[in-house]
């Protein structure tokens, strides 16, 4: 699989400096190792770089503070943001209450902060895996979790194929709040509904059209169901673009590729407005720990607006690898919230979610400051055999209010937790 894997690697690298020596913008053989400076178009913006991976391809440079000490538990040698307030938002009490629970969303709306995520009795990603929600009006303190959606079809263990939920955004328009999820397993496709300020849920509808291969969850089944998008559904997908969000799980329909210039397969987009107004994506390498094919680089895109998102290249942005979330505020300064906690690329790692960190940039194309959030995550489970976990915090959802960064996520994929950090603690 290897020498497979090395086979299409130089394969792609021939390719690209194909292209690339075509439009004379190359200076060197790209898998030399030399330290000469090339300049390459990544989208819609030149970079210029003297750095490559281990397979030859170049590396934007975006990463420009200190990397991460082997001491991860101890925040891995970053500053430990010790203003950062923590609390829990849900803990299962028994099994039964769904011992998984990942894939946070966060928003903050009339007074009220609303989280969701994914929950599953019995692990990651298994059939009838439903989402939950909570509220809090007051720092600290939470509603009980209620059903958002519930289970889309029978709840099965992984082995088994079948529908499953995952939650991607909240969204407001006209004063009124929705959720959006994501069906997987019977198609890819979102839908959504309303969520009342007492509490009352609308009745889920389709964000786009049925595809051809998709299954509605059962609650949305009859003899009437629906299989295009409603006008309220094609607001919904329009809001991402008005307010520069993109799904987690975007790819062709959104115009965003998936496959990486070096031939890595990315996961769980997110974009950015950098200050110069510039739209940024990132994503992941995919990989897990019976998998580790990736190279704990996170991969970038850039795009003037105009244009779809061309192959992504890889960066100098340590990943875990882990989901990530950027966000820009008001000045232009963007915060990059995820797990950025190795120190050597390109090696397969697979590391736990720990700590869980705040860089940050001030033009949204250089990271110069990184910060510990959180650290020192619980090394074991409270329950037992449920698959897919793994130590750490993570998958975070991260909004700004009344200068306080509020950041929801999951601990060890078990429970759900939020934090809150006064942005001066950032010198913000």
């Amino acid at each position: 699989m290897d020498k497979v894997r090395k086979i299409i690697s130089l394969s792609i690298i021939i390719c690209w400096q194909i292209s690339i020596a075509e439009g004379k913008m190359i200076s060197e053989p790209l898998n030399s190792g030399g330290q000469n400076s090339i300049e390459f178009q990544v989208g819609s913006k030149t970079v210029k770089t003297v750095k490559r991976s281990d397979e030859g391809f170049p590396v934007v440079p975006m990463w420009n503070t200190r990397v991460a000490t082997d001491d991860l538990r101890n925040g891995a040698g970053f500053p430990i943001l010790k203003e950062a307030e923590h609390a829990y938002v849900w803990q299962p009490s028994i099994r039964e209450d769904g011992a998984y629970n990942h894939y946070a969303s966060l928003i903050y709306h009339k007074g009220k902060f609303y989280a969701m995520w994914a929950n599953h009795a019995s692990g990651e990603d298994e059939p009838g895996q439903r989402v939950l929600y909570a509220t809090s009006d007051t720092w600290g303190e939470w509603t009980s979790a209620e059903e958002l959606y519930p289970a889309p079809g029978p709840v099965l263990p992984r082995s088994e194929k079948g529908i499953h939920l995952k939650p991607d955004r909240w969204a407001v328009i006209d004063e009124v709040l929705y959720a959006i999820t994501y069906i997987h397993g019977a198609g890819l496709y979102p839908i959504a509904r309303s969520v009342g300020e007492n509490g009352e849920l609308g009745e889920p509808f389709l964000v786009e059209n049925l595809p051809t291969n998709g299954a509605l969850p059962i609650y949305m089944q009859s003899s009437n169901a629906p299989t295009t998008v409603s006008s309220l559904g094609t607001q919904l997908y329009n809001w991402y673009r008005e307010n520069d969000q993109i799904s987690w799980w975007a790819s062709s329909s959104w115009g965003v590729p998936r496959r990486a210039v070096d031939g890595q397969s990315l996961i769980e987009s997110f974009i950015y407005r950098a200050k110069d107004g510039g739209l940024v994506l990132m994503l992941r390498d995919w990989g897990h720990s019976k998998n580790p094919v990736h190279n704990n680089r996170m991969y970038v895109s850039f795009s003037n607006g105009e244009k779809g998102w061309s192959a992504p290249y890889p960066t100098d942005i340590p990943d875990s690898p882990s989901r990530a979330q950027a966000i820009t505020l008001e000045d232009g300064t963007v915060l990059l919230i995820g797990n950025q906690t190795v120190n050597q690329f390109d090696q397969g790692l697979y590391l736990d979610r720990d700590p869980m960190t705040i860089s940050v940039s001030n033009d949204g194309y250089t990271f110069d400051n990184i910060y510990t959030l959180r650290t020192n995550s619980p090394t074991g489970f409270r329950f037992s055999g449920v698959r897919g976990r793994n130590p750490g915090y993570a998958y975070a959802s991260s909004i700004v209010v009344d200068g306080w960064l509020y950041t929801l996520y999951s601990i060890g994929k078990e429970d759900m937790a939020i934090t809150r950090v006064p942005l001066k603690a950032l010198g913000l």
